[in-house]
């Protein structure tokens, strides 16, 4: 997706990078199929507008004046956080109960490792990688997602899966390797 963005901007995929981008693309298509994701219009719309703002905000930002260092990710996720707390209270949503300590546990997880350290270095490699490679995370995370899915919590591993995370990981391969 970022591919194509960057080319807005005048700067196209090269044919590794295009391919990559395509094989993953019908890879996490092909991994969802079956699936249970049909939630009505406006979630499926959330979903395929989501990752066009990721990539769009991914692309850009090579090109906005940014904080330099850490500071960029505080400022984006001071940002992002100070607009989802408008969003929530905007459509009151309130805690219904007191989160137990392990869920709190995981919350102070998700902060450090998740947002700090994860965004943190997603933000170094848009800085010093080309943003195709940078954002093969996205191709690599549901692949992830699908194997601890199958290892820690018993879930089926069909044989279209297999086949939806072995295009993916093709396209990751193809997406490293283009210069």
């Amino acid at each position: 997706m970022d591919g194509a963005l960057r080319g807005l901007f005048g700067q196209w995929p090269g044919r590794a990078e295009r391919w990559g981008l395509a094989v993953g693309f019908g890879g996490i298509v092909l991994l969802n199929l079956g699936g249970d994701m049909g939630g009505g219009l406006l979630p499926t719309l959330a979903m395929l507008v989501s990752p066009m703002s990721w990539a769009l905000g991914s692309v850009w930002s090579r090109r906005l004046p940014m904080p330099q260092g850490l500071m960029s990710t505080a400022a984006q996720m001071l940002c992002g956080g100070v607009v989802m707390l408008g969003f929530s209270l905007l459509i009151g949503e309130r805690p219904a109960v007191i989160p137990t300590p392990k869920a709190v546990l995981a919350f102070f997880y998700l902060v450090v490792f998740g947002s700090l350290v994860g965004y943190s270095a997603y933000g170094y490699l848009l800085r010093n990688a080309r943003p195709s490679l940078a954002t093969s995370y996205a191709y690599v995370n549901p692949v992830l997602a699908v194997l601890l899915g199958g290892l820690l919590a018993g879930e089926t591993m069909t044989p279209t899966a297999w086949l939806a995370m072995g295009a993916i990981l093709g396209a990751v391969v193809l997406l490293t390797r283009e210069k």
